[in-house]
This record gives C-alpha cells, structure tokens and sequence, in this order.
C-alpha cells in the first residue's frame, strides 16, 4: 500500500507540542510520538542536513499505534553530482520496536511508496520507516525532471534517482530516529521495494552494502537496459495493423498457453510453476483468414509480435542484452494488456488496430504524449526514458534509436550510448554483491513469474551469474541470498497466482533469528480482492526448487490449499529450460551480459 494512501485513512485530528514545552520534555524523558511530534520539537534534534516542513502527530486506532508523521527534505551531497535535495516521510511510531525500515518507490519515482505485496503495516509493527520521491516530484512514468529548462542534463536529479538519494536520506533518517527517540542505535536496518525499489534494493547492496542488514528486492529493474528491450517489442508492435497485438486477443492467447504447458508441472492447476519449460509456439494461432480484430486466431504479423515478445534482445554478437517474457498470464487486466498493448483509459481495451483516428498505429506518439495515460505503462517508459535519460531530447522519436539494426538486435553503438548515460543507475553487476555477503548480511529476492514488466527470467540469471561467483554454487549463495518465484503473480501483485505474501516477516526471521525461509506461503484472492475473500493458498519455494503437491488427483479444493503443497530441497524443477525459456536466453543461455560493460 502506498504511504501517501495510507496516511489519509483512519486519523484523528494533531496533537501538537507547545514550544514552551518541549525543553522540558526532552530533558525528562526520550522523546516519543506524544511528546515531541511539533516542529519546533524536531528542529532542536539538530539532525544535520534534515529541514522538516511538517509534523503531525496521529492518534492510535484500531489497527495502528499512535505516530508521528514528518514530512521535509534531505541534503544530497557528493557521489558524483552536486548538491541538491531530496524529498523524506518518516513515520515514528510511539511504540518503537528499535528497528527501522526505508522502503522503495516504483517506475522514475517521483514520489514515496510501500512494497505492494508485503502484509501489514511496518508501523503498526512498531518499525520507523522512511521513504523518499528520490530528488523530484513528477510522476513515475514522466521523465520530465531528467532535462533542465535549457536543455541540458539534470545531473543531481539523475544521480539522486540514480543511487545517491535513497542512501543519502537512508543515513539521515537513521539519524533522526536515534535523536527523535534518545537511542544510542538501531538495532536492525532493513531496506524493501518492488520494481524501480528492487533496483534500489540492488543498489543499496551492490554500492553501499554496510546501510541495511537485509534487503528484500522484489520484481527488481536490475538495469535501465530494460528501457530498450522494451522498445525492441514496441518497434514489432507498432508496425502497423497486421501486427499490433490488441489486448482483447490475450485471453484466447492464454487458453492456449494453459493446453499448451500446464500439466507440465504435473497439476492441471491454472498455474504454470516454470514457464521457462514450455514450448508454446504463437504461429498455432495463425490462420491464412485471420483479420487484426478476430479474437479467435492471429495475423502472421501478430504472431511475430508475440514471438518478439518472448524472445531476448541480443547485441550483434548474439549476446543476451536482455531478456525475453515468460509465456504464462499474459492478460487479466494487470499484465501484459496494462504494460505493452495499452490502454486509453483503466480497464478499457483499445479499440481495433485500424481506427486511425483515436490510436494512429505508426505515428511517432500512438497515443499521444507518453507521459501519461492512456499509452500503456511500458510505452510511457520506453518512450520518455529514452526521450530524457538518453538522448536528451523531448522531441526525439524513439522508433529511430538505433534504427539501422533488425529489430531483436542492438547495435555495439547504440549501446554504448545507452549504457553511458544510464549504467550509473544499474545495480546488476554480480561481483558487486559479494562485499554485502561478506559481511553476512540478508537479502530476499523474489519476483513473479508472469510478470509483464521485467521478466524474472533476468533475475534467475542474475541470481545464477552470483552464485557461479560464490564457491558451492546455489546451495552456499542460499546462505545469504535467496530468490523466491510466484507462479502466475504480474508485476510485484496481480495475475492468477497466489500474490500475497509477508516478505519481511521472513527477512526479520532470517536476520534476527537465524531462520533461513525455506518457504513464504503465498495467498491469492479472488479477482485480486480481498473484500472477495480468499480463494488460493500455496507455498512459494526458495529457487531452485519447485512447489511439489501431494493432494488427491484432480481435487480443486486441495489443489487450492497450501497445505497439500511442499518445498522439497531435491526438487530442483526450476533449473529446467526448454524452448520458450531458450527463446528467452533464461538459464544456461545467459552468456555474459552482465559483465560485458566493464568494472562499473
């Protein structure tokens, strides 16, 4: 749930500390929610680089403690730019737990916001948490605030979104926690976010390993690279009629995944646990009468678009540069409709490929300007991303980027453009996770895998490229580093598959406790409600291994309860790859892309 949501239910009016009084409650006792929640009380913390504009102190409830909520901004310094600032929210529970937590934020940030699918509160846990709009306050799919008026280069923004304003308040708000509260220390610092906050989480471990001492990195945007892998399929999308795939044709492109690769798990359960196994090919859909708006079959060119979709982008040596998506749950609504087929308005298909006149399917800007609604999510990525990021121009028509190589190819040239102004932000190197596990501490990865954004077969990759560099393999990376896959689950919530699962009451398992997670159970509801009750269970299990169930045959109740499923460390299913993960570049297909860039 995102804090800016959260704070706005189930408050009663401030509670404010006069200043004739805070002196004196300082002096008496550690401060806490109900005494020093003022401004004039947070300003004597003295915490350097911290100005604090807001102070609210909000009453316990049923469901939550009482807690100070403060709202400013941070002094970003260093680390490759110059000064500037970056937004904080901090909410400091009365009942302090002596713990903190600083949480991620999605797409080109821009604003604060908590990881999707963790349950409950962090602070009615009794967590300090933090968070941050990472230097600028557009929304998070406009890159807007990359370019400064005249043009040029926004560099402090872009490093502060980049790696330096996350750490720069992490560090801070560390310190207004101790003075707010009168601690000599913390006991545990943790890190969680999902998608843009996955790539953070990556970046906290790989650049500043001694912030946190476990890191849950969910659904993670590894590296900016995705930006042009996503652009590899809209350039086979938009070519014209016979090949833009309309969202309207994705359930009938589901149904024939499912025939296709379903009993390959060994239940026919709705659910594909790998789909990196199956060997589903969309020319089947193809008939020689196909039109584009008949929902029943597939032009040859939208059958390419489909494929494209699948396949990884490789440079001109046939190297992965990224990877392609899995074939499983591509419609519902939040998946592959929502992130590259588009929509003009939420839950409203487009409408068919040739109306010219609302949705011009070779124009520069199909749906207009890519910053907003109604282009799909990953179109607004790609398109201003590259725009602002890379080449630096708001004008620039991003079906030109690199638009002498065959589409599923980039060019060494394009490339080094790329990387030279994005690679700052990336936080894929795998040698560079090694100094985090070195000081033992704790990282939870875990991501869906029919996620339509960032596939999770680059994770496996990654996650497999760090364990080739850790003497034992897997098995002793597993010591620190494990990787949880939700079959079915979109990106970081959503999809058929169980979505719902409590991260970091794993992680405080593993880091306080010793607990390593061999399993998180995992809870779907029906049509992603919970109003609607709970409609599945299922334990997510620690890659390699794959959810083996040993319920009666065919029964749907058992199938949908978690206790008829187990994690068993023998069962190293996931490690499998067959066509489409192939097709991919999943697994042993992975070649060298994360090292091909240099010592980062």
């Amino acid at each position: 749930m995102d804090i800016k949501q959260g704070r706005m239910a189930g408050r009663g009016p401030a509670s404010i500390v006069g200043l004739g009084c805070v002196a004196a409650l300082l002096a008496a006792a550690p401060a806490s929610a109900n005494t020093a929640c003022s401004l004039p009380a947070v300003q004597l913390l003295g915490v350097t680089g911290l100005k604090i504009t807001v102070a609210t102190d909000h009453p316990a409830t049923a469901t939550l403690p009482e807690y100070c909520e403060l709202e400013g901004t941070v002094a970003t310094n260093g680390l490759g730019a110059a000064p500037s600032s970056a937004s904080i929210h901090a909410e400091l529970p009365a009942n302090w737990n002596g713990k903190f937590l600083t949480t991620g934020q999605g797409g080109f940030a821009g604003s604060d916001g908590l990881p999707r699918v963790s349950v409950g509160s962090p602070v009615a846990k009794g967590y300090a948490v933090s968070t941050t709009d990472t230097g600028h306050e557009e929304g998070n799919t406009d890159g807007r605030w990359a370019l400064n008026a005249d043009g040029s280069p926004a560099t402090p923004q872009i490093i502060d979104y980049y790696y330096r304003a996350v750490h720069e308040v992490a560090v801070t708000s560390k310190a207004l926690v101790k003075a707010f509260y009168g601690a000599g220390s913390i006991s545990r610092s943790y890190f969680s976010g999902c998608s843009n906050g996955g790539r953070q989480a990556y970046n906290e471990a790989t650049k500043f390993p001694d912030d946190f001492d476990g890191i849950v990195a969910g659904d993670p945007f590894l590296d900016i690279r995705a930006l042009i892998a996503g652009l590899k399929f809209h350039k086979q999308n938009l070519q014209s009629a016979n090949t833009f795939l309309p969202a309207s044709k994705l359930p009938m492109i589901d149904a024939a995944v499912r025939a296709s690769c379903d009993a390959a798990d060994g239940v026919v359960d709705g659910l594909i646990q790998n789909p990196a196994k199956c060997a589903f090919n969309p020319n089947s859909l193809v008939t020689a009468s196909c039109t584009p708006g008949d929902n029943t079959c597939l032009t040859q060119g939208q059958a390419d678009t489909l494929k494209n979709y699948f396949t990884a982008l490789r440079d001109d040596d046939g190297h992965v540069i990224y990877t392609g998506a899995a074939v499983s749950d591509l419609g519902g609504g939040d998946g592959m409709d929502l992130w590259s087929t588009g929509f003009f308005a939420p839950g409203q298909a487009l409408p068919p490929p040739n109306t010219q006149s609302t949705f011009d399917v070779t124009a520069p800007e199909p749906w207009g300007n890519a910053g907003f609604s109604p282009a799909s999510i990953g179109w607004q990525f790609v398109d201003h991303g590259i725009q602002y990021l890379v080449e630096r121009n708001p004008a620039f028509n991003v079906r030109s980027f690199d638009a002498n190589s065959p589409i599923g190819v980039e060019s060494d040239s394009a490339l080094k453009l790329f990387d030279r102004r994005t690679e700052a932000g990336d936080g894929d190197q795998p040698a560079k996770l090694l100094p985090f596990i070195a000081q033992d501490r704790k990282m939870l990865i875990y991501h869906g895998l029919s996620d339509p954004a960032l596939p999770a077969f680059r994770t496996i990759n990654h996650y497999e490229a760090v364990a080739d560099l850790v003497e034992g393999g897997i098995h002793e990376l597993q010591e620190n580093v494990r990787l949880f896959l939700a079959p079915g689950m979109h990106h970081c919530s959503g999809g058929p598959g169980p979505n719902v699962f409590d991260t970091l009451t794993a992680l405080e398992n593993w880091v306080e406790h010793g607990q390593a997670p061999d399993s998180i159970l995992a809870t779907h509801f029906k049509n992603n409600s919970t109003a609607q009750g709970v409609d599945r269970t299922m334990p997510l299990c620690a890659f390699p291994e794959q959810a083996s169930y040993h319920g009666a045959p065919g029964d749907p109740v058992a199938i949908n309860d978690a206790a008829n499923w187990s994690c068993n460390p023998k069962n190293e299913e996931m490690l499998k790859v067959g066509p489409n993960g192939r097709l991919a570049g999943a697994g042993s297909q992975r070649d060298t892309f994360f090292d091909d860039r240099g010592d980062r």
